[in-house]
């Protein structure tokens, strides 16, 4: 009895570690399919978070009748977590004048490898064709007076916001996206462009 006991045991365990070997073999094989499956979620919420932040920087344009930074310079992203200041246009667009001055964003959006953004507004170039940032695109606040919050930049200027990727390597042109309709995210950055000729595009 205590031989047969023995025999079982053996035979049980042998299937048992067939059994956990295989188990082994099928999730090693799923691994790499699920790394993508969370890689493109993080890019894809690093994409949401992006728009998030090009919209704040046209809200800064509409409201204060300038952009954040000289056109084609790096934006300095705190700026959206700052309060305006008094007598900001906000007041006349159907805000009451009571209202008090609220932040374009109260915490920053940062993407899903917990990196700040890197973005820039861009103008035409000469003569309104692609190439190097020529004037300031600027238009004064009193133009805006009234106006509800536009979902694209005015025509003629860019907004790039890059997100550097997994790798925090930024491998991405901003120029490049803002001038030339091929150009793409390079390597694993991603981000989102808004153009003022009424397309938004990411990747």
């Amino acid at each position: 009895m205590d031989r047969q006991d023995r025999q079982d045991r053996k035979a049980f365990s042998g299937f048992d570690l067939l059994l956990g070997l295989g188990v082994l073999a099928v999730v090693a094989a799923g691994l790499p399919w699920l790394g993508q499956q969370l890689d493109q979620a993080k890019r894809a919420r690093s994409r949401e978070h992006a728009g998030r932040v090009a919209q704040a920087i046209l809200d800064f344009h509409t409201e204060m009748g300038r952009w954040p930074a000289p056109v084609g310079r790096p934006v300095d992203l705190t700026m959206l977590t700052a309060v305006p200041p008094p007598g900001h246009t906000l007041g006349t667009m159907a805000m009451p004048p009571d209202e008090p001055a609220r932040p374009w964003v109260d915490e920053l959006p940062v993407d899903s490898w917990g990196r700040p953004f890197v973005a820039a507004v861009y103008g035409p170039g000469p003569a309104g064709n692609p190439g190097e940032p020529s004037g300031n695109v600027d238009q004064p606040a009193a133009d805006r007076a009234g106006r509800s919050y536009p979902m694209t930049p005015p025509p003629g200027t860019t907004i790039v916001v890059v997100s550097s990727g997994r790798d925090g390597i930024l491998q991405s042109d901003l120029d490049a996206l803002a001038y030339t309709a091929t150009a793409t995210f390079r390597g694993d950055d991603t981000g989102q462009v808004l153009q003022g000729r009424g397309g938004g595009a990411g990747s």
